[in-house]
């Protein structure tokens, strides 16, 4: 029988053939998934759950990627460079990549 902690659904049964030729049952916990978190300032995102990213990200642009704050800021500066107030080597390179995909 095997031990109480490993007759949960969270404990993955993997089967190993081991030297002597027999096959032997391990139980490997299985970890919790992490949590989606911002690209720039790594702060946790809002409307994501645990499940897979991809069902459950905000529909606009960047959505399951950047946060409110650095998304606005993105919008921001990608609006200064497409008035030519502001130039591109001008943007912080955190957010040049995203500004970039913004023109």
């Amino acid at each position: 029988m095997t031990k109480r902690k490993d007759r949960s659904t969270a404990v993955r049964k993997l089967k190993r053939r081991v030297q002597s030729g027999e096959s032997r049952e391990y139980y490997k916990r299985r970890l919790k998934k992490a949590k989606a978190s911002c690209a720039i300032c790594h702060s946790a995102l809002r409307g994501i759950s645990y499940g897979a990213k991809s069902e459950r990200t905000p529909n606009r642009k960047f959505g399951g990627n950047l946060c409110h704050r650095c998304q606005s800021k993105v919008v921001v500066e990608a609006q200064r460079v497409r008035e030519k107030t502001k130039s591109i080597d001008d943007v912080q390179m955190l957010y040049r990549r995203y500004v970039q995909g913004q023109l």
